[in-house]
């Protein structure tokens, strides 16, 4: 299909827009169009094994719903998947199961995620109605070439080889040719070089969509920090440019229009760093899209992130542990996330936290507030992610990477390790003072429970700690910058990937 960008564009934002408008008019009703999604996941649910097992019926109320299933975790269900794995079709998702998508997080093992039909369309359906809005409000295509976060298969799994696979066949059959891809290569060293040159070699280059904003920061300092070797493989009229000293990444891509990527909590000091070198081109923060499940879509016009209503059925859990429907959300307030999909995933416990910041058409906005499950215990010291992130805001550079991770040596007293790469030496003693604050841990260092913070600085640490993840087997697209990471397995393979040894 030989088509330009400004013929692309238009004809995309047609495709997207049945889907654009049915999911406007949805919005006017809240609390409606949650009980007919909630009824639609139940026909299509009700035959599975799962479903079964709770005694669900197609035609059962929201309130019976309520009362037959119960509040999950993956644990809950990872047998049910692993049943289908092995051959039993309708176990928990009902239709065909396209892939098991495994989950990449940094705080937890893997998960496999059932892809069917009907989950996939409500991935292609946000992404549908992401893409009219953008196309409408914001974008003026011409050459329309756009790079997609993709991440290398390092690993062995039965998931997909990249995000555009989300797409499908028709998505894109229309866009594949305007997609900036390196070739396929499974060494992190190699992919990082050919999708560094990919990129520069760009010159009109446009739309840049990417999940963590670190993701494409590493590549751009990878390719500063190589230049000399890299240069050669790029076309001859890009090298003068790309030899400046500094490297203006703004005259690198001058037609850039728009940067997707995370922007909240542990993404904010990447994405501002990332605004910096781009600020050409609108920075927008991604939706809520979890591997289980699409939650959110942020819209130009509605100055948000919206839920995808049409798609997937909500509930929402205050700190008292009592459960809301969406229509029932107060404003400024934080929940954690419950999610019924129609893989078969039925009040599923996401993780997640969600603040409600205003409404548009009578239907909540939510932004993403950081993860509930975010905690780390040593010896009853309950550090949470959301505290850590606001001591790290008030001691280190607004654009300083920064991790906090739990370490339990072998023998000797457990401690916390700061890894940055802000040399400030005030560090140890304004997080070592602002941990105090938590009373377990000030009370578990005043009882020796617990070692002093230890701070290891490193130019480069931000790219340390993305490869040593990458060689634990995280896909490198899908790692998230976090404040905290409460997995000790985690936490342990970043330290010793550093070259730093677990000792008292």
């Amino acid at each position: 299909m030989n088509l330009s960008g400004a013929v692309a564009a238009p004809l995309l934002r047609a495709w997207c827009a049945p889907r654009a408008w049915r999911f406007a008019r949805a919005l006017d009703d809240v609390a409606m169009t949650q009980r007919r999604t909630l009824a639609r996941i139940l026909r299509a649910v009700s035959a599975t094994g799962y479903a079964r097992s709770l005694g669900l019926r197609a035609d059962d109320s929201l309130d019976a719903f309520r009362t037959k299933v119960p509040v999950i975790d993956y644990a809950a269900i990872e047998p049910w998947i692993e049943a289908q794995r092995r051959g039993d079709t309708a176990a928990l998702s009902p239709g065909r199961t396209r892939c098991y998508e495994p989950t990449s997080g940094s705080s937890g093992t893997i998960k496999r995620i059932p892809y069917n039909d009907a989950l996939l369309g409500a991935f292609r359906s946000a992404f549908a109605i992401w893409a009219h809005d953008l196309l409408t409000h914001a974008l003026r295509l011409r050459s329309g070439r756009t790079f997609m976060s993709v991440s290398p298969p390092l690993v062995g799994g039965d998931g997909f080889d990249d995000d555009r696979e989300y797409l499908g066949s028709a998505l894109r059959l229309l866009l594949g040719r305007f997609i900036v891809t390196p070739p396929r290569l499974r060494e992190p060293a190699a992919f990082r070089d050919a999708l560094a040159c990919a990129l520069v070699a760009a010159h009109d280059l446009e739309v840049v969509s990417v999940w963590n904003p670190s993701y494409l920061l590493i590549l751009l300092e990878h390719f500063e920090s190589h230049r000399e070797r890299l240069l050669p493989a790029l076309p001859v009229d890009r090298r003068r440019l790309l030899s400046a000293d500094p490297l203006c990444w703004q005259e690198v891509w001058p037609a850039l229009q728009l940067v997707s990527c995370w922007t909240a909590e542990a993404a904010a000091a990447p994405a501002r760093k990332l605004a910096g070198y781009l600020p050409q081109a609108r920075l927008q923060g991604k939706g809520l899209l979890a591997t289980e499940a699409p939650i959110t879509v942020p819209l130009v016009h509605a100055g948000g992130h919206l839920p995808l209503i049409d798609e997937v059925f909500l509930e929402l859990e205050d700190d008292d542990g009592r459960l809301h429907l969406l229509e029932e959300a107060e404003d400024g307030a934080d929940y954690a996330l419950l999610v019924t999909q129609p893989g078969g995933f039925l009040r599923y416990r996401l993780g997640d936290r969600v603040r409600v910041s205003g409404r548009h058409r009578g239907t909540p906005l939510l932004e993403f507030a950081g993860r509930a499950d975010a905690v780390s215990d040593l010896v009853g010291e309950k550090l949470g992610e959301a505290f850590v992130a606001r001591l790290l805001a008030g001691s280190v550079r607004a654009d300083a990477f920064c991790t906090v991770l739990p370490l339990l040596p072998e023998c000797g007293r457990a401690r916390y390790c700061l890894l940055t790469d802000d040399p400030n030496p005030e560090l140890p003693r304004l997080l070592e003072e602002g941990l105090g604050q938590a009373f377990r841990y000030r009370e578990a260092r005043l009882l020796a429970q617990l070692d002093a913070l230890e701070v290891v600085v490193r130019p480069d640490m931000r790219r340390c700690v993305h490869a040593a993840l990458i060689v634990s087997g995280m896909k490198a697209g899908d790692i998230k910058d976090r404040a905290l990471i409460p997995s000790l397995l985690v936490a342990r393979q970043i330290y010793r990937g550093l070259g730093q040894r677990l000792t008292a």
